[in-house]
């Protein structure tokens, strides 16, 4: 097998498999985009690689370029290791959540420096929230996800037959009574008026007031503000089952990390 010239990338490691007696598949998010590479021997006792190739980390790796193969990993140096992810089920279903949604966005190749930053962030972010935290981290990182991949919810105008080029106003919005709705189908917010008209359709769901304000918060406000905010549990969970509701559509399937967060919540 012929390999080519030596290169350096960061990268974080978001899939791993067996390959062969006793090497290693990784799937990474770099910079430059989604990629698989090949870490060989990496399973044996005595590897060097071994440590630096955990699932969630991020590392520094020289790769060989090798034609109609993976290209090969000679070098791999922990740059930050998200240990609490891989201690702590909570916060690694959490980062698995999080990591799965690039996986099935993104396709070989694809993404930018922007999504690397942004998965960065997130896992950095998960180690060091509360518990508490945890839900708006996931919500931040969605919106700014979908936003990459092209996906991203319109929250500021309605996308219904009766809506108009004017903004939405939220003001006030715990003493606003009427409800929103979600569509995925027309990809964003409906005002009250196309809810009550479009509420019997399957994939049109409800979206309070207060859900609506905090979703926008996650668009355009920085991380640091969005997390000085207070959120209560029912409105997390309101949250959670409208961008559920909404990535599954789009993807055409469930995701499975949010699936088993929902049964370790429900244990505790």
């Amino acid at each position: 097998m012929g390999t080519g010239r030596l290169y350096r990338t960061d990268g974080i490691v978001i899939h791993r498999r067996s390959q062969g007696e006793a090497d290693r598949v990784l799937r990474l998010c770099t910079p430059s985009g989604k990629v698989d590479v090949l870490a060989k021997g990496a399973r044996k006792l005595r590897s060097r690689k071994a440590g630096h190739i955990e699932l969630f980390c991020r590392s520094s790796f020289v790769l060989s370029r090798v034609p109609n193969y993976w290209d090969i990993i000679s070098q791999a140096e922990t740059i930050e290791p998200h240990s609490r992810l891989q201690s702590d089920l909570l916060r690694g279903t959490y980062a698995r959540y999080a990591v799965e949604l690039l996986d099935r966005f993104f396709a070989e190749g694809q993404g930018e420096a922007a999504l690397y930053d942004l998965l960065n962030h997130t896992l950095s972010w998960l180690c060091e929230a509360d518990d508490e935290g945890l839900d708006l981290v996931a919500r931040f990182y969605e919106q700014h996800l979908l936003g990459l991949a092209g996906f991203r919810p319109e929250l500021f105008r309605c996308v219904g037959e009766h809506g108009t080029s004017e903004p939405l106003r939220v003001t006030k919005p715990e003493l606003c009574r009427r409800p929103f709705g979600f569509d995925p189908e027309r990809g964003g917010v409906l005002c009250p008026d196309c809810y009550q008209a479009d509420r019997r359709r399957p994939d049109v769901v409800a979206l309070s007031p207060r859900a609506l304000h905090l979703l926008r918060a996650c668009q355009v406000h920085s991380y640091s503000k969005l997390m000085s905010q207070a959120v209560p549990n029912g409105l997390h969970r309101e949250l959670e089952r409208a961008m559920h509701h909404y990535v599954t559509y789009h993807l055409g399937h469930n995701v499975r990390a949010a699936a088993f967060l929902h049964q370790i919540r429900r244990g505790r």
